[in-house]
């Protein structure tokens, strides 16, 4: 069966861009293992996501931010950052941008449902449930995928969608630098007494990450990190004890909490591929890299690189080129290397600070986060990319634009 794009995974990158895809003309065929059921209605696996606005943009292009319920979506008004037991905070204000907030928290299971509802809608997609990749093979001019049951599907492109763990990834012969933090992510949402005021908070404390995603009606999504064998601990305890010492961690931030729903605990595993892309083969979402959540850029690193491979792809097709040759792979690459690589390594360098204890460690913490915050236009350039404004416009807001002197 042929088609011109074959994706593997079914995950929010994997809906996304076949939905992208076939808007500019292509067919794609999806493969997921999971159930069909599962797919267009999946369980809720726990992690909230913090969506910029360049990536509500996208959502709401394609018409799957249409599918996700008003009362789902909660604005993230300003953003917090402390270390420690400090008094000190890091502040980022989207006011100066003229913007009236930094993004919005919405549901991870919540964005594949509404992408599923998109793509299946596409008459140049179809989604292939319970099915089982066992090869991808490539050559010169094609690439052929053969599932389980024998049956075989054939391409100028391929792409990878399966996690940042991916196998297909592998397969292709693309190495990832993988960096195991040694920490678990326990996730779960909680009531509390206290207003958030739609405040996202970043505590990095001594004995472990903690943040807090503003959810509507009084509600968070809260997220601690602790060395595996303690994080253990912490999953298996019931909800009086883990609020309790939620509470202590917090130190009454939000008044007395109440656990909504289970916990979940995730590894803390950074991925980034050394490349991100091979001849007929593209990586897109976490399968080209993924992030640490402490800066909580994964999802939207993810979407817009696929808005930008799917651009290249369609300046290709525009010329009646072939989608698969290396010219539109390469460019997509060099895109999404300059979009995510800075970012990737600070996030990498600032936890690896944030997680070490010492003296020096503490102090040079504490001497970080009062530079950020003094030097106001590494600020300005965050808050631009966050709120999808130009740098232009935020430093025009700044400062005054002084008057034409006349000519003599």
């Amino acid at each position: 069966m042929y088609f011109d794009v074959l994706v593997i995974g079914a995950g929010p990158a994997g809906l996304a861009f076949s939905a992208l895809a076939a808007d500019i003309g292509l067919s794609v065929a999806v493969f997921d293992r999971q159930s069909k059921k599962n797919l267009a209605d999946p369980q809720n696996d726990g992690r909230d996501i913090a969506i910029a606005v360049k990536s509500q943009t996208i959502l709401q292009d394609m018409g799957a931010w249409d599918f996700i319920p008003d009362d789902e979506i909660s604005p993230i008004r300003k953003a917090t950052v402390i270390d420690g037991d400090s008094p000190f905070t890091l502040n980022f204000d989207p006011e100066n941008t003229g913007a009236t907030q930094l993004g919005n928290i919405v549901s991870n299971h919540l964005i594949k449902q509404a992408l599923h509802k998109v793509a299946a809608k596409k008459t140049g997609v179809t989604i292939f449930s319970n099915a089982d990749v066992v090869s991808l093979e490539r050559d010169l001019q094609s690439t052929t995928l053969v599932l389980k049951d024998g049956s075989a599907f054939t391409a100028p492109l391929a792409i990878a969608a399966d996690t940042r763990f991916s196998k297909t990834r592998r397969d292709a012969g693309i190495k990832a630098n993988m960096h195991d933090f040694g920490h678990t992510m326990i996730v779960g949402r909680m009531r509390h007494t206290k207003p958030h005021n739609h405040i996202a908070r970043e505590c990095f404390r001594y004995d472990g990450g903690l943040a807090v995603l503003p959810l509507n009606n009084n509600r968070a999504s809260v997220v601690q990190t602790f060395p595996a064998d303690r994080a253990s601990q912490l999953l298996s305890m019931d909800d009086q004890d883990y609020v309790r010492i939620t509470e202590h961690r917090l130190g009454g931030l939000l008044g007395e909490l109440e656990c909504e729903g289970e916990r979940i605990a995730y590894p803390l595993v950074g991925v980034y591929a050394r490349r991100f892309y091979a001849k007929r083969f593209a990586l897109i979402g976490d399968a080209a890299v993924g992030m640490h959540p402490v800066t909580a850029h994964g999802f939207n690193f993810g979407i817009q690189g696929i808005a930008n491979l799917v651009h290249h792809l369609s300046n290709a097709k525009s010329r009646n080129l072939d989608i698969g040759n290396d010219a539109a792979l390469k460019a997509y690459d060099r895109d999404h290397r300059r979009l995510t690589w800075p970012l990737y390594q600070m996030t990498e360098k600032m936890i690896g600070l944030y997680t070490t204890n010492t003296v020096p460690a503490r102090i040079a913490r504490k001497a970080a986060l009062h530079a950020v915050e003094v030097l106001q236009p590494a600020k300005d350039i965050v808050m631009a990319q966050l709120t999808n404004t130009q740098l232009r416009s935020v430093l025009k807001r700044k400062f005054p634009v002084l008057p034409r002197l006349p000519r003599l």
